[in-house]
């Protein structure tokens, strides 16, 4: 019997356009809020002896949906999640069992069924299957002494509870987690990642404490048009802004003129986990070129210095593209 514990959230690709696709990748998710938001209307003309609103002109014109969800960042079966995001992705073999994902931002996303299940007390779950799903954005973590993970966003242009529960099935062990102790940051010049090469970049730092980093396609989520029958059109992706902040101890002048100057700096964060059969599970953000905002170096009451600079990522000009994110994993597919 399914019991409180048993939630899950699985993800498939749409052929079409919310129109149902069972679940073939399911997360093993901290937190969820995807919801339903009903258009209410009511109809406000007076009748004789009316004392309430009437419930015949109570009307639904338009209903959306969506919310948010975590993940830890896993070694294995996030994919298709990534792919949601940036909408160009790729796998290629690299030697034996391993290959390498590589994602990078695309003009169109694709749509995504999102079904998640709910158990009754008495054990019955309930599947709510979102469709037409856009990832808006994913804010990814960092912390100190901590398991990174994911925060997704996603607009869902309808539900139904029609569909069949599809029982959860998950990757296959070892699944590793990206964390803390496996983390690098390096910048200085970059050399881009290939198909089967990961990227660098010259410089490691050994000062920064923790990291997050925000990408956003600022999805037009209000698509709703005569002839939709309440629903809206597919979700276009807007023009996307990646963001974050670094925080890093003072044990030198090199943020501070970055700051001052307002010099663009490159950025690969790098995770790896469990040994692949070439190399080691890794997860990389490649951030060609950043510019802080601040803030400049304060004192600490007699405390080690440190420094939060929130930053934003640019085009770079000249890179192939303006961010990266790169995995390393026993997928075959994404």
């Amino acid at each position: 019997m399914a019991t409180a514990q048993d939630c899950s959230i699985g993800l498939a690709t749409e052929s079409t356009f919310r129109t149902y696709a069972a679940p073939t990748r399911f997360l093993e998710f901290t937190d969820e809020s995807l919801g339903w938001n009903k258009n209410v209307k009511q109809g406000q003309g007076l009748r004789t002896g009316a004392r309430l609103a009437r419930s015949g002109r109570r009307t639904v014109p338009t209903a959306d949906g969506g919310g948010d969800f975590s993940v830890e960042l896993a070694s294995k079966g996030l994919g298709l999640l990534w792919n949601g995001l940036f909408g160009a992705g790729t796998s290629t073999l690299v030697g034996g069992t391993t290959y390498q994902q590589v994602f990078t931002l695309a003009d169109t996303q694709p749509s995504l069924t999102i079904q998640k299940g709910l158990p009754q007390v008495g054990g019955t779950v309930d599947a709510y299957s979102f469709l037409g799903c856009t990832v808006d954005g994913i804010e990814f973590d960092f912390p100190n002494g901590d398991i990174c993970t994911a925060k997704v966003s996603v607009d869902a242009a309808d539900l139904t509870t029609a569909q069949s529960y599809a029982a959860p099935s998950y990757p296959a062990a070892p699944v590793n987690l990206f964390h803390f102790a496996g983390g690098t940051v390096s910048t200085g010049t970059l050399t881009a990642p290939t198909a089967t090469a990961l990227a660098s970049a010259v410089t490691a730092t050994a000062n920064v404490r923790s990291g997050n980093v925000q990408i956003s396609r600022n999805v037009v989520k209000d698509r709703f048009t005569f002839g939709g029958a309440g629903r809206k059109s597919q979700q276009k992706p807007g023009v996307p802004t990646v963001s974050g902040k670094l925080e890093i101890e003072y044990d030198q002048s090199t943020y501070r003129d970055a700051i001052l100057n307002d010099t663009g700096v490159c950025v690969v964060l790098t995770f790896t986990a469990g040994a692949l059969s070439t190399g080691l599970e890794t997860f990389q953000l490649v951030l060609p070129e950043i510019r802080f905002n601040g803030e400049l170096p304060k004192a600490n009451g007699g405390e080690i210095i440190v420094q939060s600079l929130d930053f934003d990522a640019l085009d770079n000009l000249t890179a192939a593209q303006p961010i990266w994110l790169v995995t390393r994993t026993a997928d075959t597919a994404l």
